[in-house]
C-alpha cells in the first residue's frame, strides 16, 4: 500500500517520502485493522519535518484519521467488521497518576511517545492497526470524510470547556489557522458579546470573516490594542485564546485583557519565552490557563457535535486530495497558509 513515511535526518527534522509498504497485520488480540477513509493534515506534521516536534524514524505519519473496521483481534467483543470508527491517536495507559485523577490528556505513558501517526504508524496509508482502546464507534450516518476532524475538533472542545465562555464575554482568538477557525466555529454555536479574531495572514482573516467573526484585526497593519478597546468600550477582552503559542502572541494577550480576564494558551512552541508581570495577575484577579489536546469526554463531545450537525465542519475543509498528492498539494498549501483543513483520501 502507498504510505507517507517520515525519514529523520541525523540532526533534527527530516522528510516525508511516499513509498510502498506492506499492509500491517494484527499481532495482538486487542488490536483492530482499520481501513482508513480519511486523514487530516495537521500543522504538527510540518513541525516534525522542520525539527520542531519529535517523531520516530520511518513512521507512517497522520494522526487525524477515521476508518472502517476490516479485521478484529479475538479479545475485541464489542465491535464488529464494517463498524465506522474514529481513532484517538494519543494512546493512554489508564492507570498512571494523571489518568486516574481524570487528566488522561496528561498521561505519563503517552508523554513518553505513543501517538499513532507520530511515534507509531498512523493514517497516511490505506490501512492501520490500532488497539481497541483507541477506537470510538461512530453513528452509521456519519460522513467519513469529515470524521477525520473529530480529533482536532476535540482539541477545540477541550479548549472551549477550559475557557468557560459566557454570553456576556468579549472573546479574542489570536491566530486564525485551522485550530483557531475550529474554535471560532465552536464558539459561534452560542451567542457572545463580541468574537474578535487577530491574524496577520489576509487569507485566514477573510476565512474567519466568512465563518462569522464579529471583528477581524490584522495586528501587523492595525493598532490592535486601540481597536479592541474601542470594540469593548475600553474594558478589554474577557477571554483570550492564543492558538499560536509564540512569545509575541502571549505578550500581545497581556496588553488587551480586562480585569478578571483569562488567557487560554493552546498553541505550542517549546522554545518560546515571554515576559509577565505577576502583579498584573494578582491586582486584577486574572488567570492564565493551559489547554492540552483533550480528554475522552471531549472526544465524545466532538463526535456528538458532528453527528448532530451542531457545527458545519465542511466550511473548515478547504480541499480533499488523494494521498499521492500530499506532498505536491497538501503540504504546499499548508506552508503557503492558503487553506484551513486539508483531508487526504487513501
Amino acid at each position: 500500500m502507498l504510505a507517507a513515511v517520515f525519514h529523520k535526518n541525523k540532526s533534527e527534522g527530516g522528510n516525508i517520502i511516499l513509498e510502498e509498504v506492506d499492509v500491517p497485520q494484527i499481532k495482538k488480540s486487542d488490536q483492530v485493522l482499520i481501513e482508513v477513509t480519511s486523514c487530516g493534515i495537521c500543522g504538527t506534521d510540518l513541525k516534525i519535518m522542520s525539527g520542531g516536534h519529535p517523531a520516530n524514524d520511518k513512521t507512517i505519519l497522520g494522526h487525524e484519521f477515521a476508518g472502517i473496521i476490516r479485521e478484529i483481534g479475538k479479545e475485541v467483543q464489542d465491535l464488529t467488521i464494517e463498524d465506522k470508527v474514529a481513532i484517538d491517536p494519543n494512546e493512554k495507559c489508564g492507570y498512571c497518576y494523571n489518568c486516574r485523577r481524570g487528566f488522561s490528556n496528561l498521561c505519563e505513558y503517552m508523554a513518553k511517545g505513543t501517538t499513532f501517526g507520530i511515534f507509531q504508524d498512523g493514517g497516511y496509508a490505506k490501512y492501520c492497526v490500532v488497539p481497541r482502546s483507541a477506537l470510538y464507534k461512530l453513528p452509521d450516518g456519519m460522513d467519513m470524510k469529515v470524521a477525520a476532524l473529530i480529533e482536532p475538533l476535540s482539541c477545540a472542545t477541550h479548549c472551549h470547556n477550559i475557557a468557560d465562555v459566557k454570553e456576556t464575554d468579549n472573546v479574542v482568538i489570536i491566530g486564525a489557522g485551522p485550530m483557531g477557525l475550529l474554535i471560532q466555529s465552536l464558539l459561534k454555536i452560542h451567542p457572545l458579546k463580541n468574537l474578535i479574531i487577530m491574524e496577520v495572514n489576509e487569507w485566514r482573516l477573510q476565512k474567519s470573516e466568512e465563518l462569522g467573526a464579529d471583528h477581524v484585526i490584522n495586528p501587523s497593519k492595525e493598532d490592535y490594542k486601540k481597536e479592541i478597546m474601542n470594540i469593548t468600550n475600553n474594558n478589554g477582552a474577557d477571554i483570550i485564546i492564543d492558538t499560536v503559542g509564540m512569545a509575541d502572541t502571549f505578550e500581545m494577550a497581556q496588553k488587551i485583557w480586562s480585569y478578571g480576564a483569562k488567557i487560554v494558551c493552546l498553541g505550542q512552541d517549546a522554545h518560546a519565552e515571554a515576559k509577565i508581570k505577576p502583579n498584573d495577575i494578582v491586582r486584577y484577579q486574572r488567570k492564565i490557563l493551559g489547554s492540552y489536546i483533550y480528554t475522552s469526554k471531549d472526544y465524545l463531545d466532538g463526535i456528538e457535535l458532528l453527528s448532530n450537525k451542531k457545527i458545519d465542519i465542511n466550511k473548515i475543509i478547504s480541499k480533499e486530495i488523494p494521498l499521492k498528492d500530499i506532498l505536491s498539494t497538501g503540504f504546499r498549501l499548508m506552508r503557503e497558509k492558503t487553506c484551513a483543513k486539508i483531508i487526504t483520501l487513501p
